[in-house]
């Protein structure tokens, strides 16, 4: 899309008003009656029940990013950071190699990624309630099944496991992750950058801590009863908040985004009276891009190989943490600690980034991500140095401050709501197909050279690509 087209998408698609439909038989009658159209969308059925947003005191897009923030939460399982302390257990339970289960890794989240483009298109058909719901239950049972796992030969083992990854990453780090970002990134406009990121600074300090926790979990009963806790909680308490407290959109709820007006409450027996014959939901303009054209725009790739990198290097080094580790002369303790220093930085950054992304475009961003990550990745195979860990905790805390921007915020800035599950499962999909390659990659690297530094150094070309692109994007679209 050109300049015009995208800021037409983005100046319509603030405004939250819906198109009007044309005056119908029905809607003459609504009017005669004294009730608004606009009052009774087509969806309310959903955005009211179990109870009526309109009700609240104060805008239920605030209840919104709380919900959202938990199912963000609760994808952990299926992230990197839930795997990685289970990939020990599971190459001494199946008898697979490090190797071995890093390619199932690679396939099942592979997999993942190609699949999650429908998953996409699905939460802007369905809704981000109905795809949640169905992400928490695949999730607990993938879980449940891993649970039960045991000693296998290898093709029987790289089958069952291909599987079980990409059932964890597709409804996990996929699906759950993306059906709570664009439920969040729905209900907000003016001050999209900055709910996002105070969302995912939460989810940051989260995954931080999740490693050493989990690790405590297993501990107590083993890697089996740990998985088992993880899949009732997800059901009952995540399982809960989704049905209750997610909603697909304002405009399905009978409200204008950002709370700027609402529609009048409806009457005794509306919903039902009501139900069939309302208009369809009007979510953002016709300006909006499509994912066929988001994907022509050289925007998109600025926005997305920067976050893809990272999500490929480092899920790479999350999955080989103890590993390298061991490589570096670090202890377990030692090297998992490593990522509590880089919360602190992220965080902070990742509420700058949000408040900058609602000022200025987010193509600066992807630029200071992808220069960023090109210090990083050389820093981190030096970790065992005090200025290269100095150096590596900062630049991958500034890249991971700079990835929620890029993934909340910035999709629907440049190519606007409509079509927003598409486009951001899109690029979610980009990031699952390189978290898959990262960890084979330097599974590979580490089988051919005894060492992970020349896999970080070949994996700061990707950054460097980004870079490139984001200089350019913002040459030709300086806005």
């Amino acid at each position: 899309m050109g300049d015009g087209v995208a800021s037409s998408a983005q100046d319509a698609a603030g405004t939250g008003v819906p198109v009007v439909p044309p005056q119908t038989e029905q809607s003459q009658r609504s009017e005669r009656s004294g009730r608004s159209e606009w009052s009774k969308p087509k969806g309310t059925a959903l955005g009211t029940r179990p109870f009526d947003p309109r009700r609240a005191p104060f805008y239920y897009g605030w209840v919104v990013v709380v919900a959202g923030t938990i199912g963000a939460i609760a994808s952990l399982p299926g992230q990197t950071a839930g795997v990685s302390v289970f990939t020990d257990d599971l190459i001494a339970t199946t008898g697979l190699t490090r190797l071995q289960l890093a390619i199932a890794y690679l396939i099942g989240t592979g997999t993942s990624g190609v699949l999650l483009g429908a998953g996409g298109r699905a939460i802007d058909r369905y809704g981000s309630r109905i795809v949640a719901l169905g992400a928490v239950v695949g999730l607990a049972s993938t879980m449940l099944g891993l649970s039960v796992v045991g000693p296998m030969s290898t093709p029987v083992g790289l089958i069952v496991m291909s599987i079980g990854f990409g059932c964890l990453r597709f409804s996990g780090q996929g699906l759950l992750t993306l059906a709570s970002r664009t439920m969040v990134a729905q209900w907000f406009d003016r001050r999209r950058g900055l709910v996002t990121a105070v969302s995912s600074a939460f989810v940051s300090f989260s995954f931080a801590a999740a490693p050493a926790l989990l690790l405590v979990l297993i501990d107590v009963d083993g890697f089996r009863t740990a998985w088992r806790v993880m899949a009732i909680v997800l059901v009952v308490v995540v399982g809960t908040v989704i049905v209750v407290f997610y909603r697909v959109s304002p405009e399905a709820a009978g409200i204008e985004i950002d709370g700027r007006g609402r529609t009048a409450m409806p009457a005794a027996g509306d919903e039902q009276a009501h139900l069939v014959d309302r208009p369809a939901v009007v979510v953002g303009t016709d300006a909006d891009a499509t994912r066929f054209q988001a994907l022509r725009d050289i925007r998109f790739w600025a926005l997305t190989i920067p976050v893809a990198a990272l999500s490929s290097t480092g899920t790479a080094i999350t999955f080989h943490i103890v590993d390298l580790g061991a490589e570096l002369g670090l202890t377990d303790d030692e090297i998992v600690r490593v990522f509590v220093p880089i919360a602190f930085i992220s965080v902070p950054v990742t509420l700058s980034t949000g408040w900058l992304v609602d000022r200025v475009t987010p193509l600066t961003i992807a630029a200071v991500m992808a220069g960023a990550q090109l210090v990083m990745y050389p820093m981190v195979g030096m970790l065992d140095t005090t200025w290269g860990a100095v150096i590596a905790i900062v630049t991958w805390g500034i890249s991971q401050g700079c990835f929620s921007s890029l993934t909340s915020a910035a999709i629907p800035k440049v190519f606007g709501r409509r079509h927003l599950g598409a486009v951001s499962g899109a690029q979610m999909s980009a990031m699952v197909i390189g978290s898959a390659i990262g960890p084979a990659f330097f599974a590979l690297i580490q089988s051919l050279t005894g060492g992970y530094r020349p896999a970080l150094w070949i994996s700061a070309v990707i950054p460097a690509v980004g870079l490139m692109l984001a200089v350019e994007s913002l040459r030709r679209h300086n806005r």
